[in-house]
């Protein structure tokens, strides 16, 4: 062409031979090449034959070849005349080459062979710089090589030099991207970085030529509307009005598809543009359907979020919010990053008639504190007079009558944003809603067993953060089914590392390590939202460490999870550990401090049930390991502080008392009846280590056999029990060894603390219900001062919220 006229075969050979004559081959002295134009097979050809005369041309014109006979008579001549050497003949599309090939051994050269790679655009370049093209000095300058591989002409150089300062260089690599390594605008492209639109030009006349004759209706260059190349999405490319599309190899042995270097294949940028230029000169009405078919087989085979990706570039706002819709639960689970920019992007959304816009953020961020950070407001809304709270319950209320994917969508951003603004409770009721709505769904319209498990998730945290664990486990194995039969890893690690946190709370171990083994394998496949998915499935390692009294190993999984506390959901869970971790080595009493500043620090976040339950048993197991026998506050509530208040007063001497502690609440986890049992034999008995009879030994083996830890009997350490546990074979050397380990603390039943006047005037203020901005209005004090004097109040109580330190206050007297 008048703008690149390149050197000649000799002076310029094809950077694809070396590659071509290096591999494996007969001896055969015939080549036949049949690629497009704009490959150079001529210049190919000639290096392989070693001249232009031993070059044979087979034309096809108004569709028809020259004749086969002559072509092989012209050959056979050519390989058997006096200067018998090599022979190429460069056929054009549609010439029967395999009459040549059955009359002699021939190798075939197509265009991959041809295209060139990286590194022969790279010497392409460099022997363009060193053999300038025909014509004036004056006119033509060589270009130039950058010592980094970038190429691009100099200003006044190459035809048209570039005024002011010259155009950025390209690489190697781009230029591969750009045209799959065509040799003639691989070579305009190396002239002037520029001339991206000369080089189409030169590519757009070969490709077309090279592809009618099997292309008239479009089945091959609808090719040029995939954004992406594997055989499940090319099978899943059915657009209407179309014939089947050739398969990868097919495109590939077309000159359309490159390999990547990875095993896989890419269309290059500019033989993309030519295809779809194609189209919409052929077929312009037929464009819309092709798109709408590239979403159909993106989303089939898994890619929903470049189907986002392609709507939000093209700003079709409709479209996009259809799509999200559809396949919401598929991008939280598979490609979170990928909704999250799309719910960025999209003005307004709008579900089953409500404007969603304002929740969408918190549902990302309640799902995936990576991507948007989670943070409790500092005061609650009043659920029963926030409007846009109302609006979401009275949409799910009408849309709940007829389940359908609309009423799943409005119903998990509900559970979501009610838990974000700290409404746990409030979030926990809807959970219980949208399980049912589910269940309908499930029975009368067909639901996606990802999304069915999703919903499932978002409802059993929502139950599981206000502690309503029975509820939650039913909720998270229904939603484990879901992700099972779905195939989705990612929803499959999170479930299991939620259900085995849930287990640990309920005091069940077993079901625990159960939990934890169905993660790892699901989680292995993971790569995107991995900390999420992992996270509470640490926690729960990290905690069933510690029942063995594994120091080590707790600190090994501690070290996978953040050095702070985070802003996932389960932070508490993570706090109760660390505070755990810290009392088994001796630092009881820094555990019961950070319990304290953490409440401060995080007011809202630390008022969900779970939280609060949670944080109190570490609190006051910390405190008891410190030796303080002070009384466990809310005792009667809760499992574990029973069993807390029941041991104290088993390490005070008063067996009594301890069984009294026992009788309420009833047991339910493994742990809280294993360990009540055996308190309730020491009690019963009152026995001790020295003079205890050798059936009450046999008893307390044959409890603690049942589903006992060597944690739990880390309370009876302290009384001396461990040479008694290692002789009757309760525990082997190694638990004798971890128990011993264990500090044993002096004993003390703290006196009532001795409160300022200001304290007591505040004491009385909390009896009253009071809040603290009503107690500072009350009192004619700032609200930071009150703030401080609870503070101080709570530390002389041994309290870590309001409720505890009442009721420490009537167990002290005051």
């Amino acid at each position: 062409m008048a703008l690149l006229s390149l050197p000649d075969p000799e002076s310029l050979p094809h950077p694809a031979l070396p590659r071509f004559l290096a591999s494996p081959d007969a001896g055969e002295r015939l080549l036949v090449v049949r690629t497009p134009a704009g490959t150079e097979a001529q210049r190919f050809a000639h290096g392989w034959a070693g001249g232009a005369g031993r070059v044979l041309p087979w034309p096809v014109q108004n569709g028809q070849a020259v004749s086969g006979e002559e072509i092989v008579s012209r050959v056979g001549a050519l390989l058997e005349g006096p200067d018998a050497g090599r022979v190429a003949v460069v056929a054009d599309q549609g010439a029967p080459v395999g009459r040549l090939a059955a009359a002699f051994p021939a190798r075939i050269a197509g265009p991959r062979d041809l295209f060139l790679t990286e590194d022969e655009i790279l010497t392409l370049a460099v022997r363009l710089a060193a053999s300038p093209a025909p014509g004036p000095a004056s006119d033509r300058d060589p270009g130039t090589l950058t010592a980094e591989g970038h190429l691009g002409g100099q200003p006044g150089g190459r035809p048209g030099g570039y005024p002011g300062r010259p155009p950025l260089p390209l690489t190697p690599h781009r230029i591969h991207l750009k045209t799959g390594g065509w040799f003639l605008p691989a070579a305009i492209l190396i002239a002037d970085p520029l001339g991206v639109q000369t080089a189409r030009q030169s590519l757009y006349s070969a490709l077309m030529r090279w592809l009618h004759p099997q292309d008239v209706d479009g089945s091959i260059s609808q090719a040029g509307f995939l954004p992406q190349f594997t055989e499940e999405v090319i099978d899943a490319f059915r657009p209407e009005g179309f014939g089947a599309m050739p398969s990868a190899r097919g495109l590939e042995s077309l000159g359309l598809l490159v390999r990547d270097g990875t095993g896989g294949w890419f269309m290059p940028w500019l033989v993309r543009d030519c295809l779809r230029d194609a189209i919409q000169e052929s077929h312009p009405h037929r464009v819309d359907e092709l798109n709408r078919a590239v979403d159909r087989a993106l989303a089939a085979t898994g890619h929903i979020g470049a189907v986002v990706q392609r709507t939000v570039d093209a700003r079709d706002w409709n479209r996009l919010e259809d799509l999200l819709l559809e396949h919401w639960a598929d991008l939280f689970v598979w490609n979170e990053p990928a909704l999250a920019s799309a719910v960025s992007s999209l003005p307004r959304a709008r579900v089953g008639g409500v404007d969603v816009t304002g929740f969408m953020p918190g549902l990302l961020s309640v799902t995936d504190p990576d991507t948007v950070p989670f943070t409790l407001p500092a005061h609650r809304p009043d659920y029963d007079r926030d409007e846009g709270l109302q609006g979401l319950r009275a949409g799910t209320t009408r849309l709940y009558r007829t389940p359908d994917r609309q009423a799943l969508a409005l119903g998990t951003i509900e559970v979501a944003y009610l838990r974000r603004v700290g409404l746990f409770t409030e979030s926990a009721d809807a959970a219980v809603r949208l399980n049912v709505a589910l269940s309908a769904a499930l029975s009368s319209a067909p639901v996606r067993p990802v999304m069915a498990g999703f919903v499932g998730l978002q409802a059993g945290i929502s139950l599981h953060l206000a502690d309503r664990l029975a509820e939650a486990k039913t909720t998270y194995e229904k939603a484990f089914h879901w992700a099972m039969r779905g195939s989705a890893e990612p929803l499959i690690a999170e479930v299991a590392g939620k259900l085995a946190l849930l287990s640990i709370q309920q005091g069940n171990t077993d079901r625990a390590r159960f939990w934890v083994a169905k993660v790892d394998e699901p989680l292995a496949k993971v790569r995107v939202a991995r900390n999420v998915a992992a996270f509470a499935a640490d926690v729960a390692r990290a905690h069933l460490a510690l029942t063995e009294l594994d120091i080590v190993a707790a600190h090994a999984v501690l070290d996978r999870l953040p050095p702070d506390l985070d802003t996932d959901e389960f932070w508490a869970s993570h706090a109760a550990l660390l505070v755990r971790t810290a009392s088994y080595e001796g630092r009881g009493a820094d555990g019961a401090r950070w319990v304290l500043g953490w409440r401060q620090e995080r007011p809202a976040a630390a008022q969900s049930p779970l939280a609060k339950r949670i944080l109190s048993e570490a609190f006051h197991a910390a405190r008891i390991s410190t030796g303080d026998l002070t009384v466990v506050p809310g005792w009667d509530r809760s499992q574990e502080l029973a069993d807390l208040e029941a041991l104290r007063c088993l390490l005070k001497g008063d067996p009594d008392a301890a069984l009294r502690a026992l009788r309420v609440p009833e047991r339910t986890g493994q742990r809280h009846r294993n360990l009540s049992a055996l308190i309730g034999v020491l009690a019963r008995t009152r026995c001790a280590p020295a003079t205890v009879p050798e059936t009450v030994v046999r008893h307390l083996v044959t409890i603690h056999h049942y589903g006992g830890e060597l944690a739990d009997l880390s309370g009876f350490h302290t009384l001396g029990w461990t040479p008694v546990f290692r002789s009757a074979g309760l525990v082997d050397d190694a638990g004798q060894a971890r128990l011993q380990q264990l500090t044993r603390p002096a004993l003390v039943e703290r006196a009532a603390p001795s409160l300022t006047s200001r304290e007591r005037e505040v004491l009385q203020s909390l009896r009253a219900g009071m809040t603290r901005r009503e107690i500072a209005e009350s009192t004619y004090r700032s609200e930071n001062t009150i703030k401080g004097q609870i503070r101080s109040l709570y530390a002389k109580l041994g309290a870590s919220s309001a409720a505890e330190a009442l009721e420490q206050a009537r167990n002290f007297g005051l």
